[in-house]
């Protein structure tokens, strides 16, 4: 079986039985392919109720041989179920209507906690095992953050830089080095510790050349 990609834009003249509404209230995006082409499923914007894909049906070609071939039609509501049909824990679901209803934003935002939930009872078991950090995924510290949970094992991770007095690792905003008490922002250091002197932090300069006399 040969399937004939089209174009996923649609005319405003198109009914609603060619067309299909796949709603999500994720955080997250998501590119899935299929057959008939790849569909991008948008991450619900930040204080929005949720973000849609509109899906059309598509043509599909039986080639039976001998230059004969059978054409079928796919109902844009089965081309979404098989788009969504491994995304619906993420709170991805294919629209009743053109648009979402209360309900059913209600419902995927409960499938997604509830999904969320486990991965973090989940994390919290292996983590209690051995506190190890390879063994929690992306997906695990996305379901701690998204429900407002405090775990240690859902840090996230910050850039560092070297101290330039002692080579040590320092956050990027700190005023005053931890591991040699170098002032790294003095202004900074200034306001929060003004009664404790510390050691500035060396320029990079270039060093001077010594004074060779030549005989």
């Amino acid at each position: 079986m040969s399937l004939i990609p089209q174009i996923t834009a649609h005319s405003a003249d198109q009914s609603a039985a060619t067309r299909a509404t796949i709603a999500s209230v994720s955080s997250q995006d998501f590119f899935v392919t299929r057959t008939y082409g790849v569909f991008h499923i948008p991450a619900c914007p930040a204080g929005k109720d949720c973000d849609t894909l509109a899906v059309t049906g598509r043509e599909d070609a039986i080639d039976l041989g001998d230059n004969h071939r059978i054409t079928l039609q796919i109902s844009a509501r089965d081309i979404a179920a098989d788009v969504i049909q491994d995304l619906e824990d993420h709170g991805i679901f294919v629209c009743t209507g053109e648009f979402p209803s209360a309900e059913e934003l209600a419902g995927a935002r409960a499938r997604r906690d509830g999904w969320y939930s486990r991965l973090v009872a989940e994390a919290d078991e292996m983590w209690a095992r051995g506190h190890s950090y390879r063994e929690i995924s992306d997906m695990h510290r996305r379901a701690a953050f998204s429900l407002s949970l405090q775990r240690e094992w859902a840090y996230a991770p910050q850039a560092s830089r070297e101290c330039p007095a002692c080579g040590e690792k320092v956050r990027p905003d700190v005023a005053v080095c931890k591991h040699c008490k170098a002032v790294l922002d003095e202004e900074r250091a200034a306001r929060y510790f003004p009664n404790t002197r510390r050691e500035k932090a060396p320029q990079h300069t270039q060093p001077a050349r010594p004074n060779i006399a030549h005989s």
